[in-house]
């Protein structure tokens, strides 16, 4: 029996399923368009990155998707605890923003269930499809070459949105660049806590010579931690479970996170990922665009990676809108508004390390002064 084709031609397809992708899914469905989402994974996958900022609440209320952050997996964050450019611990309160409190989400439940809200409003969804391949037609339009369930498939497309994160796959398929501007790498590991554990929810950040350390708890009764340091200076034993925890040990704040005699009890395996600032060379052109960590990436210091997935995912989707309908210089005004905000956020995340002047002389510091 002969498969049959799922795709239908003249479409907006987003590659990549995430935050970014889904949230531009979203964002067109408001405007009449619906979009296909391929996924190249059956399930959403555990990745790094668990606080909301305040300064996200207008566009979950305009998605229509804050509901989906009331579930217990996800606490409420009050603000930021953190040891950095001095022995001195500091505090900053979001209960001093007009707009309320943050959030520690649990990444793999939310981008499911925003997956379940997508399909719910009809948009089309389809996990296990890989892209291999685009091809530019002599009409501008595309044609992708796909490994799906059934196979390779040739599908054709009016409009591709590269959502595909910081490995940007559209882009590399187009032969785009990407620059980095650090090695900075994440190591992250995830720890089940005892049922009595009481952690303030608050998110923990602590500088070292070699980095700096990230905590948070988690409502699933685990608590995420990360060391972030460049990728030549990574030691291998603290992509070990035994070496980092030891590593761990060797801070003030971060250790001091964990209940006091805490054996560690790893939830998962040890992760290791890249995390630095990066940018493409070119975000949009004729009939594609890319959102979220493929455009911009930033430095998880600033806390804006989910912040940019959401808030440049609902612009695409306006502007890819605004495109179809004729209006030619609405991915211009994409362009500015996510290269601007990329451009505000470099001498901010220069600021935040020139912060840290305790060891100067070491590498990883040395690297972010210059």
């Amino acid at each position: 029996m002969a498969n049959v084709n799922p795709f239908s031609p003249k479409e907006v397809y987003i590659i990549g399923g995430g935050l970014a992708g889904i949230v531009t899914a979203l964002s067109l469905q408001q405007r009449g368009v619906i979009a296909t989402v391929l996924e190249a994974h059956a399930t959403p996958k555990r990745k790094v990155g668990e606080t909301l900022p305040p300064s996200v609440a207008p566009v979950l209320q305009v998605l229509g998707i804050r509901e989906l952050l009331d579930r217990p997996e996800h606490l409420h964050c009050f603000g930021n605890t953190y040891q950095w450019g001095s022995e001195q611990l500091q505090e900053k309160h979001f209960i001093q923003s007009t707009l309320g409190h943050g959030l520690h989400v649990q990444r793999d439940v939310l981008e499911n269930d925003l997956q379940d809200f997508a399909r719910k409003k009809g948009i089309r969804l389809l996990t296990d499809h890989k892209l291999l391949q685009l091809n530019r037609q002599p009409d501008e339009s595309w044609l992708m070459t796909l490994m799906t369930p059934s196979g390779e498939q040739t599908v054709p497309a009016d409009f591709v949105v590269d959502a595909t994160g910081r490995s940007s796959k559209v882009a590399r398929c187009l032969g785009i660049e990407r620059r980095l501007l650090d090695e900075l790498t994440g190591t992250t590991a995830y720890f089940s806590l005892p049922e009595t554990t009481a952690i303030a929810q608050y998110t923990y950040v602590e500088s070292v010579e070699k980095g700096w350390w990230y905590a948070a708890v988690l409502g699933s009764g685990k608590l995420v931690t990360a060391f972030m340091t460049d990728a030549r200076i990574l030691e291998k034993s603290t992509q070990e479970q035994h070496g980092y925890w030891q590593q761990l040990q060797q801070t003030t704040l971060i250790k001091k996170v964990f209940p006091e005699n805490y054996e560690p009890d790893f939830a998962t395996g040890i992760q290791t990922q890249s995390a630095g600032t990066s940018y493409l060379e070119a975000c949009c052109g004729n009939n594609w665009l890319a959102v979220g960590d493929a455009a911009f990436a930033y430095d998880p210091v600033s806390s804006y990676g989910m912040t940019s997935a959401l808030g440049s995912g609902y612009y695409a989707g306006q502007a890819i809108a605004d495109c179809l309908s004729g209006e030619i210089e609405a991915l211009d005004a994409y362009r500015f508004l996510i290269e601007k905000t990329f451009a505000d956020y470099l001498p901010l995340w220069q600021q935040q390390y020139a912060v840290e002047q305790r060891w100067k002389e070491a590498a990883f510091w040395k690297a972010r002064h210059r």
